[in-house]
This record gives C-alpha cells, structure tokens and sequence, in this order.
C-alpha cells in the first residue's frame, strides 16, 4: 500500500471514531444534564403561608369513594391556589388555613395544606 493511500486511510478511520466518541459525549452529557435538572427540582425551600378559603369543589377521582376536596385558598398576598384536603377537616367557605409554600431550585411553586 503506498504511503499517501495509507495516510488518508488512517485520517479516515481516526476521522470516523472521533465521530462515534462525539456522539457518545454528548448522549452522556445529555442524561448529566437530566440527572442535575431532577436534582434542582429536589431543593425546596419551605415557607408557611396564611390563607382565608374562599370555595370548594368536589375532587374528581377515577375511584368512587374519592373522600377529598379541592381547596381554593387566597393568600395573604392575594394569590388565588388550589390545594387538596380531606373533607373529614370539615373546611367552609371563610375559614382561616395555614398553606405551606414549596420554592423549588428550578423556580416551581407548589402549595400544600397544612
């Protein structure tokens, strides 16, 4: 085989498995990302928060005996949520609750009842 045929040869192959670990370096920089966008969301920040409710709605479940209701709360700060209760707690319309603010890394807010 001549020199400059084997040369170009050898530049192909290199050429061609540079391709392939490019591709593999990117598929593991991809689920790396993934991984440390899940453990962002994993970072919560608590704060309790007041709320006066201000209705009630029946909670649609695929079960029957759903024993829970939809809460809508407005904050201290007038923001309207919805947070989820158990209707044994016996809420009305009116009632004083306190809610706990769930500040995520990635910038998600959830509500729960405290």
């Amino acid at each position: 085989m001549r020199e400059e045929t084997r040369k170009r040869l050898e530049r192909a192959l290199w050429i061609d498995r540079a391709k392939k670990a490019g591709i593999g370096l990117a598929i593991v920089a991809a689920i790396g990302l993934a991984f440390s966008y899940e453990e962002l969301d994993l970072k919560v920040d608590n704060k309790d928060v007041g709320g006066t409710v201000t209705d009630l709605e029946p909670l649609v479940s695929k079960q029957d005996s759903a024993d829970g209701e939809n809460v809508i709360v407005r904050l201290a700060d007038g923001q309207l949520i919805r947070v989820l209760a158990y209707k044994s707690r016996g809420l009305k319309i009116g009632d004083k609750i306190d809610v706990v603010e769930h500040h995520h890394a990635t910038g998600r807010v959830t509500h729960t009842l405290r």
